[in-house]
């Protein structure tokens, strides 16, 4: 399989180094507008560097292509791929708004190939066996589910992630990976409320935090807490049901117990579970898509319905107000 990697930031780094070591693959091209790193790159993984898609399309034979860049350039990559008649993995978000993702899902329907979106959360052990547990009733029925996430504020070569009109904001480009999960697990989201504080300091240091209150459609409550205002990267989540409760922080030795009441018992999952790369896994999974062996766990759908989350939860910030979502996702 013939993949084309777009973009050499972080991801489009993790993604060549993934791309770099399964059987079967190999790495045509890569496209960056980084010229001072784009050569470097491409001699590590002994390929073409480009400094323009189109000139990447009409030069290589490629199948797959790889959209590692600002979530604001998605649309554009996408279309252009898919009228090439080339399938493509798009990192998460999808896009900046769910009117864009809409088009984007459509254009490749229309052509007929096959659009993978990155949410690489699904693939984290920790949230692969919690979701599992709760779907064989290992906690009874959910009740109050609380998440959290936090990174530092994003800075340097990152810090267009701060510019809404690049990343979406705090609520689309870090809140996303909870969305998505919460959707795929839980249920259709029905209401969204949410409060956002940024504060930026004389010497331009800023610190920004949101907090989603989610009602899904059978009542259950999920309360996600969002920062960009962290000293170290941290993730939590604590999932409580009518007969147990999973627990998970990323800092704990035993990232992940399992709480049965009636039995009075505890379960740890393995450490061995935990020490495969999610994206190695990730691509694998995908590379099983692209061939036909199976269908991917999140649909372009599933993408489409966490940018609504994440529209619903800035328009709740902004307006002080909650926001009702329609079954499927919409805004009533």
């Amino acid at each position: 399989m013939k993949i084309a990697v777009i973009g050499i930031g972080k991801l489009g780094q993790r993604h060549l180094n993934v791309w770099s070591q399964l059987e079967g693959v190999e790495i045509v091209g890569i496209v960056a507008r980084d010229q001072s790193k784009l050569q470097e790159v491409a001699g590590r993984y002994g390929t073409t560097a480009y400094t323009s898609f189109q000139d990447l399309l009409a030069e290589t034979a490629v199948d797959v292509i790889d959209i590692c860049t600002p979530t604001d350039t998605h649309v554009e990559f996408v279309k252009l791929a898919a009228e090439a008649n080339k399938h493509i993995i798009c990192e998460k978000p999808l896009a900046l708004t769910s009117v864009e993702a809409e088009e984007m899902i459509h254009i490749c329907e229309q052509n007929k190939v096959q659009l993978l979106v990155g949410h690489t959360l699904r693939f984290f052990p920790e949230y692969e066996n919690a979701k599992a547990q709760i779907e064989k009733g290992a906690i009874g029925r959910p009740g109050v589910i609380r998440m959290s996430r936090g990174v530092p504020y994003p800075t340097n070569d990152r810090q267009w992630y701060t510019d809404e009109n690049r990343s979406g904001g705090l609520f689309l480009d870090l809140g996303i990976h909870e969305f998505e999960w919460i959707q795929a697990t839980f249920g259709d989201v029905q209401r969204v409320m949410a409060k956002h504080v940024k504060h930026t300091e004389p010497t331009g240091k800023s610190i920004e935090y949101g907090l989603v209150t989610l009602r899904i459609a059978d009542g259950t409550i999920v309360q996600v807490e969002l920062s960009w205002a962290e000293t170290k990267f941290r993730s939590s989540f604590e999932i409580t049901g009518n007969i147990g409760m999973i627990t998970y922080n990323y800092d704990d030795s035993n990232p992940v117990t399992l709480d049965i009441h009636e039995e009075e018992s505890q379960v740890t999952l393995p450490k061995s579970m935990l020490r495969r790369d999610p994206y190695v896994r990730q691509m694998e999974h995908f590379i099983q898509c692209l061939t036909g062996k199976t269908d991917s766990v999140v649909t372009a759908a599933d993408a489409l319905q966490a940018i609504r989350i994440a529209e619903a939860a800035r328009k709740s910030a902004e307006e002080g107000q909650p926001v009702t979502l329609s079954k499927g996702g919409n805004e009533k």
